[in-house]
């Protein structure tokens, strides 16, 4: 039946529409068709984790997330994490509007490379205007890094910020209802909560936390 679905196999039968369709007993589907799963499928599902290597600042992935339904005390609204691949080193930044997100990247990007005494090499973001500008364009032509973007609608490729944001700002609501306090608070948790995990163990790094990695 050139893979028609079985649903539709099974309704054509007892609707009598095909001549001669017989279905035998099961009609209980109790398997999954790997050529339908492989055929029909958008795109492959992306693996759980990477073996791929990343020496210091080879690569860095960065991310934001906002517009926030109640702004800090101090009226910022996003939060901005770029993270080290090598060791899944954290960076969080509060920010009011995303033109600021620029600036502040270039901040952090010169912050990293000082602490570790060496360049980057290529960053990682998706394609949205805030990351796909004149200002990044231009930081990265004059400091030679490679810009890379996520293909459209394919959040995994840039998976390590995205589970990080998760983790983030489950430990957040976590604190926020501990403390029973304000929503304004929730810039205070952000920052607290990055802290943390640069300080804790991770899968990704064996014997080390990111911090000192």
């Amino acid at each position: 039946m050139r893979h028609l679905s079985p649903q539709a196999i099974d309704s054509m039968q007892c609707q009598n529409l095909v001549k001669g369709l017989k279905i035998s007993i099961p009609r209980k589907f109790d398997h999954i068709c790997s050529s339908c799963a492989n055929g029909k499928s958008h795109r492959f599902l992306f693996p759980n984790s990477s073996s791929t290597h990343y020496t210091k600042m080879k690569l860095v992935v960065m991310d934001i997330t906002g517009l926030m339904s109640v702004p800090t005390w101090d009226g910022f609204l996003y939060a901005l994490v770029i993270v080290k691949v090598s060791c899944r080193y954290p960076v969080g930044r509060l920010l009011c509007t995303k033109e600021d997100i620029g600036v502040t990247i270039c901040d952090v990007l010169a912050m990293l490379e000082r602490q570790s005494r060496l360049k980057v090499c290529c960053l990682c973001s998706n394609n949205g205007s805030e990351f796909v500008n004149d200002t990044m364009n231009t930081f990265c032509h004059h400091n030679g890094i490679i810009h890379e973007t996520t293909i459209p609608y394919i959040p995994e490729q840039n998976r390590i910020t995205k589970r990080a944001i998760v983790i983030f700002f489950e430990m957040v609501q976590s604190m926020l209802y501990t403390a029973n306090i304000s929503l304004r608070y929730w810039g205070k948790a952000f920052s607290y909560a990055v802290h943390i995990r640069s300080l804790s163990a991770t899968t990704g790094l064996d014997g080390v936390v990111p911090y000192e990695a």
